[in-house]
């Protein structure tokens, strides 16, 4: 891959059906537990993204040094996983700005339910053990991930694990995400508005598919929403609620059309109304506010999204990031707290390079900005192999010039 790769609007209309990757999130769930349940391999179409291809390898490996590379739901996962193999030690690590995250509150959580961990500057030395579990309250944790890392070994405790999550309840569909794939493998478990219990026991190989990732159909979303002539279908897409992401299509609904066809699901572009605040709170899907806020401003709106708190703390500041990048284009915005503003339109039609600082989700959602740009520039582009390796050929394969 080119050190940047150069994006340009296609010459006639967008047509075309594109295989999305697997869904990062669900494939890594079900790998946790189908490792745990003696059968790794009972998860099928786990698909290429660097994040989850890593997940698999390290399970397989089973090694003293497991490096997680870049992935933060990678390390938190197999850190837990770690915790509950008895007799065996793993040092987990992973790069240095993955390091740098928070995974505090869950290294004192899973120490608080028996586990055997030390942390040091390059990682964590973990030895395995029975775990006895328990109850535990999180309050406001910064991450949804530290609920999931707990819930997918409590099988593996001696009394189960009642856990308590209290305060801000930030992404809580991918908490429920995780209840419904531990459900898959067997396990006993029970949850109210407050409490969650998951009852000890042993999981049960049983295949599991990994559905297309509505995280990636949210690019396509947003190319939709800004071409007037766009029409795609995207095979493979559930639309039982299992993914927070699924909201893409009721949030971007006054811009483009969703049908449910045989074939797959079907998006075209809709022609909009008058020119409103658009307003979303997205503490259930912050990973919708890139493409949502360059979508917004591409189309000439003013915006207000809240629910933002944990994005700082991501591969990069998303908001700052975001921000920044929205500046370069000629908006305005600002940002406090979890509170984001911006007000379109995008006047700088000829913008300079933009390094997307690691995170995938900022290559990706840039990219359909050269339907209203003369051209978009990404700087490491290679970036985009954590969760869609296939999105630049994708992007081609529709008509945009991407070279």
């Amino acid at each position: 891959m080119h050190t940047c790769v150069t994006i340009r609007r296609p010459s006639g209309p967008l047509r075309g059906s594109i295989a999305l990757p697997p869904s990062k999130s669900v494939a890594n769930r079900a790998l946790i537990l189908a490792a745990l349940a003696g059968d790794p391999d009972c998860v099928k179409n786990i698909g290429e993204a660097e994040d989850t291809v890593t997940l698999r390898d390290r399970l397989r490996e089973r090694s003293a040094t497991l490096h997680c590379g870049d992935g933060g739901t990678t390390l938190r996962f197999l850190l837990a996983w770690a915790c509950v193999q008895e007799g065996a030690e793993h040092f987990i690590t992973g790069n240095a700005r993955l390091l740098q995250r928070p995974h505090g509150t869950l290294v004192q959580a899973l120490r608080e339910l028996g586990a055997d961990i030390t942390e040091v500057a390059t990682g964590f030395r973990v030895r395995g053990k029975r775990m006895k579990g328990g109850t535990i309250t999180l309050h406001a944790p910064e991450s949804s991930q530290f609920i999931s890392a707990l819930l997918l070994v409590a099988p593996s405790f001696s009394e189960g694990l009642h856990l308590r999550w209290t305060g801000l309840r930030l992404s809580t569909p991918y908490v429920r995400m995780t209840l419904e794939i531990l459900k898959h493998f067997g396990a006993r478990l029970h949850a109210d508005d407050v409490t969650i219990g998951v009852e000890s026991g042993t999981l049960v190989p049983k295949e599991l598919s990994v559905p297309a990732d509505w995280s990636a159909a949210s690019f396509w979303y947003q190319i939709a929403a800004l071409a007037t002539d766009a029409h795609f279908t995207l095979p493979d897409l559930d639309h039982n609620g299992l993914q927070g992401d699924q909201h893409i299509a009721a949030l971007l609904g006054s811009f483009t059309e969703t049908a449910l066809l045989a074939n797959g699901t079907v998006v075209s572009h809709k022609a909009s109304g008058p020119k409103v605040l658009f307003q979303a709170d997205l503490k259930d899907t912050p990973d919708l506010f890139q493409p949502l806020a360059f979508t917004l401003a591409a189309l000439g709106r003013s915006a207000e999204f809240t629910g933002l708190h944990n994005l700082p703390l991501k591969e990069t500041d998303r908001l700052k990031a975001v921000a920044e990048a929205l500046a370069t284009l000629g908006c305005e915005a600002h940002y406090e707290g979890g509170l984001f503003n911006l007000q379109g339109p995008i006047t700088n039609l000829d913008p300079p390079p933009f390094d997307p600082q690691g995170d995938h989700r900022m290559a990706m959602s840039l990219a359909p900005l050269a339907l209203v740009c003369n051209a978009i520039t990404i700087l490491h582009p290679e970036v985009v192999a954590k969760s869609y390796p296939g999105f630049w050929e994708d992007l081609r394969s529709v008509g945009f010039s991407v070279f």
